[in-house]
């Protein structure tokens, strides 16, 4: 891989930015090879440090020893004792770092960079800060949060790491990637967006304050990837560098800001993505995975969980509900029961799995079963408000709201008089359409399944681990490590992998019209 690109994942989370970039080939030869990702987090980095093993193999036959891990027949110890020299390889590249921490300052991570660059003067830098600050659902609970100040929230200011990346080691391009918040978020008076967007045309006049002088430096040229004319001067407006990944192959209604600087130095133009004929909808990729039941809270098993599901047409409130809904309601229960696999599991269920969509993409022959496919626990009268939403929305042509409950199914929580009143929490139960791209799956999934009820109600249940990452297009062999919560928080954070692709495209062309990587 000596004349591949070098990539560094900043910020990497579980490498779903990243992924795209390691899958892509040019001509039958690998363009790029991304050498470091960087992430605070545990649980994400065993994910990075297993998929990082998976793809030192590539163009070579993957060991069988991998699947065996996947699977759960050896542990990881035993996987990474029959190949250390990938297992070294794969940890180096892997650090667990926090940028902007005191202890992580300086040599560590800058020294890790200088290695996996090795030198190259044509290199790129991916990742984007963490988006807490700047979006709009966390500023706006960081506002209920009692002596919150945005003034001094040091989230805010995450994003100079990445300029002090891009002032040290001076990448030929990098792909900066956030939160929509990003564009309406304010700092000490100043637009976010006007403050960052300066920063990275000109990183060594950003840093001169913090007393950090650099003599020898670039500027950069920011471009959007899905409008033309695409610079950042002042003839597009910051709403222009907005990526709607439902328009380019992503079944799910995701909106991110992306971009994508060049160095001074470079005079080729990037492209632009190439919209897909027509929006992927939500089945597309969750029909062929392994059909599972929810369970209970308390005391599952499946008996009681069928008894419980049932008792929904018992409740003093049926009475209230339409009667069109009460059929489909009685149509799903007649087809609820317990599956083959029952609830799945959380690691590897010995069910294999299809896609309709891009199987090329998803599938993989040698993986016989289904990784991280295991249906969560629920409280009861959640599973009768996960079966009523899923039938009550069937043919409807707006997302599902609280107020559609009968009164006497809407939760007893404080939210659901809010919800009652105006917007807020209006869709905290919220369905994925069948016959359209998702809603965006965020981190927040791992908390609760309410906004990602399965659109069969015989289920009854919120979407697995596996299903959620179908709807973020990581590849069916791609293994997340940690508990539930954390493959649900890494599986929300990410970037779309199947989007990374298509920037992964645009930056090869991009410096293959600018001349040979340097090796």
């Amino acid at each position: 891989m000596s004349n591949c690109i070098p990539v560094v994942d900043v910020f990497a989370g579980c490498g779903g930015l990243g992924e795209g970039f390691n899958i892509l080939e040019r001509d039958g030869r690998f363009s790029f090879d991304v050498r470091l990702c960087v992430e605070k987090e545990a649980a994400p980095t065993r994910t990075l440090e297993t998929r990082a093993f998976y793809h030192l193999f590539r163009g070579n036959t993957l060991p069988d020893c991998y699947y065996e891990y996947v699977s759960g027949v050896i542990d990881r110890d035993e996987l990474f004792q029959r190949h250390p020299q990938e297992t070294h390889e794969a940890k180096r590249r892997c650090l667990q770092a926090e940028l902007g921490s005191l202890e992580e300052s300086g040599d560590r991570i800058n020294d890790s960079i200088r290695q996996a660059i090795n030198g190259a003067k044509d290199w790129v830098l991916i990742g984007g800060p963490p988006c807490q600050a700047y979006s709009t659902i966390g500023r706006a609970r960081n506002a209920t949060v009692e002596g919150y100040d945005p003034d001094t929230d040091v989230r805010f200011e995450l994003y100079r790491e990445y300029i002090k990346i891009i002032a040290t080691h001076w990448p030929a391009v990098f792909v900066m990637e956030n939160v929509r918040g990003l564009l309406s978020a304010s700092h000490k008076n100043q637009l976010i967006f006007d403050r960052i967007s300066a920063d990275l045309q000109d990183p060594a006049s950003a840093l001169a304050p913090d007393g950090i002088s650099i003599a020898d430096g670039y500027e950069y040229r920011l471009y959007s990837i899905v409008t033309k004319p695409s610079r950042l001067d002042g003839t597009l407006n910051p709403p222009d560098f907005v990526v709607k990944a439902e328009d380019y192959g992503i079944p799910q209604a995701r909106h991110r800001v992306v971009i994508l600087g060049v160095r001074d130095d470079i005079s080729a133009e990037p492209d632009t993505l190439i919209p897909a004929s027509e929006h992927v909808n939500a089945e597309d990729v969750l029909e062929g995975l392994p059909t599972v039941r929810s369970g209970l809270s308390s005391q599952d098993d499946p008996e009681r969980w069928l008894q419980s599901v049932n008792k929904i047409v018992k409740q003093p409130w049926w009475n209230d509900v339409n009667l069109s809904v009460q059929d489909r309601i009685e149509n799903a229960l007649s087809n609820a029961g317990v599956p083959p696999d029952d609830r799945g599991s959380l690691r590897f269920l010995d069910s294999p799995s299809t896609c309709s969509y891009r199987p090329d993409w998803f599938v993989d022959e040698r993986l016989t079963g289904t990784l991280n496919h295991q249906a969560r626990t629920h409280r009861e009268d959640d599973l009768w408000r996960y079966i009523y939403a899923a039938c009550y929305v069937n043919g409807l042509d707006r997302p599902f709201r609280i107020s559609d409950f009968p009164p006497g199914l809407r939760p007893n929580h404080r939210s659901t008089e809010s919800a009652l009143n105006n917007s807020n929490f209006a869709d905290r139960f919220s369905v994925v359409p069948k016959h359209a791209p998702s809603r965006t799956v965020v981190s927040h999934i791992r908390k609760d399944g309410h906004y990602y009820i399965h659109y069969d109600a015989s289920q009854c249940r919120s979407l697995t681990v596996r299903e959620a990452a179908r709807l973020q297009t990581f590849p069916d062999n791609y293994f997340f490590e940690g508990s539930r919560t954390d493959q649900y928080g890494q599986v929300g954070n990410a970037v779309p992998p199947l989007l990374s692709y298509q920037i992964a495209k645009l930056v090869a062309e991009l410096l293959g019209r600018n001349g040979q990587p340097d090796s």
